[in-house]
């Protein structure tokens, strides 16, 4: 009858890095991993030689949440390096290193992964007395519950968790396979007994399998809608002669949006100022960065207002009020005057396609992958490091998009030129709060321009599309 081993993760995460990308979180749990935990609990030879039965089956089919929220932390900790320099202060000629600790917060905080190979009941019995001896997978910090039992295709028996909310991550070819996972082979238990002995670590003797997630749905099912865009207006404002860091955006977006409110009037639309707007769109005034490309630096090549859908009125003067900005004796330059900067030269080209950075259609193609080009604000301050996912997700459903299959956080910026901010560089009125950069991944393409979190409306929190290269 095939094995079955559940994982139950008591602290709702999963704490383990992928082995190639050590910045990137692992999900689901590799088979390989699982099966290092259960050699380091054996203690018996009869279950070593329940180990080496499961080796040299086939890859097993593993049953884990499609979605899981990715977490980083960073920070320094003392190493073992010794040295004659000024290093830690608590530990003398000991060196301090910079060690980032990614994780994941499945959906469903449980796991199982089945070995379709006909075993004996002595061989279920070892196995689960040692799975239940491993007191964690992945690191320390992921306390788990693992126990090994006959499968019969119970989803729901007690013995191997609940399984409401699995997807199903089967082995295939790799030409197929949507993502690889490590997987024991027959041999690995005296290869990683040979890396023990020399003091090496297991991931370097590990093997890698295609999988794929079991499509359940209806042949004639369809593929999830198009999510639209809130803003289907943007108009594009290019730096002429000048190439501002993009650290100084906000001073440009709150420059842009007070010479638009003048021109708009005292009775200008809620959607435009704000106030008395709440739970709808406003209006959105952003700082275009160089970024995505190889050599992009992050320099700003433009500014633009994003208009969401508004009554017909209200679309016309704001959208006149901001062409209007264009001087009368030279059509197409817009004079904007920053504090501290002086008079800055914006040009209106709409035809123009060149830089890409500085197209509307750059930020409002579609794509399934949506990364941050400015850091997202976020509303409040998690208790807990691995509490941002859950904020930022907050952010997008605020806007009525689709819940995202894959949510990454990162003090660092996550894209060639996204932009670094400090503290002192937000907005007056949201300083003091976190602010991250983020990655998204949805199940179907969601439109753009996309704006996150409490800065958004002027310009902190802008997302850019990042094609995959299966999309391309």
């Amino acid at each position: 009858m095939p094995v079955a081993v559940s994982v139950e993760l008591l602290t709702g995460c999963y704490d383990a890095a992928d082995v190639l990308d050590r910045e990137r979180a692992e999900w689901p749990p590799h088979p390989a991993r699982l099966f290092c935990a259960l050699v380091a609990a054996a203690r018996t030879e009869r279950e070593r030689s329940a180990l080496r039965w499961l080796e040299d089956q086939p890859a097993p089919v593993v049953y884990a949440a499609q979605r899981s929220v990715e977490h980083c932390r960073a920070g320094y900790v003392v190493t073992n390096e010794v040295t004659t320099k000024p290093g830690s202060q608590t530990y003398p000629a000991r060196t301090n290193g910079l060690r980032v600790r990614v994780g994941s917060a499945p959906a469903v905080p449980t796991a199982r992964m089945v070995w379709d190979g006909l075993a004996g009941p002595g061989v279920v019995d070892a196995l689960d007395a040692a799975a239940r001896r491993v007191p964690y997978l992945g690191r320390s910090t992921g306390i788990a519950l693992l126990a090994a039992a006959a499968d019969d295709g119970d989803l729901t028996a007690p013995s191997v968790g609940v399984g409401e909310g699995w997807s199903v991550f089967e082995p295939c070819d790799m030409l197929q396979a949507q993502t690889s996972l490590r997987v024991p082979y027959p041999g690995y238990l005296d290869q990683l007994d040979a890396q023990f002995e020399a003091d090496r670590p297991a991931w370097e003797v590990s093997r890698s399998r295609g999988y794929r997630l079991r499509d359940d749905r209806p042949a004639d099912a369809a593929p999830a809608a198009p999510a639209p865009s809130v803003y289907p207006d943007v108009v594009v404002f290019r730096f002429a002669g000048l190439r501002p860091q993009g650290r100084l955006m906000v001073r440009f977006t709150e420059a842009l949006r007070s010479r638009v409110l003048a021109a708009v009037g005292a009775d200008a639309p809620a959607a435009l100022h704000g106030h008395g707007a709440d739970g709808r769109p406003h209006v959105g005034f952003l700082a275009l960065p160089d970024v995505g490309g190889e050599y992009a630096d992050g320099h700003l090549l433009g500014l633009a207002v994003a208009v969401p859908d508004l009554p017909a009125d209200q679309r016309r003067r704001i959208l006149g009020a901001v062409l209007g900005l264009r001087a009368p004796d030279a059509p197409g330059v817009v004079q904007l005057r920053v504090p501290d900067l002086g008079d800055v030269e914006l040009a209106y080209q709409p035809g123009l396609v060149r830089p890409w950075g500085a197209s509307p259609q750059r930020w409002r193609r579609g794509s399934r992958r949506w990364v941050t080009a400015t850091p997202v604000v976020l509303d409040r301050y998690p208790k807990k490091p691995e509490l941002l996912a859950a904020e930022v997700l907050r952010s997008v459903r605020m806007l009525g998009l689709p819940d995202p299959v894959d949510v990454r956080v990162s003090t660092e910026p996550l894209l060639p030129g996204a932009v670094r901010l400090r503290p002192n560089d937000l907005p007056r009125q949201v300083r003091g709060r976190p602010f991250r950069h983020v990655a998204l991944d949805f199940d179907r393409t969601v439109a753009g321009p996309l704006l996150l979190g409490a800065g958004r409306y002027l310009g902190v929190g802008l997302l850019a599309p990042v094609t995959e290269p299966s999309d391309a």
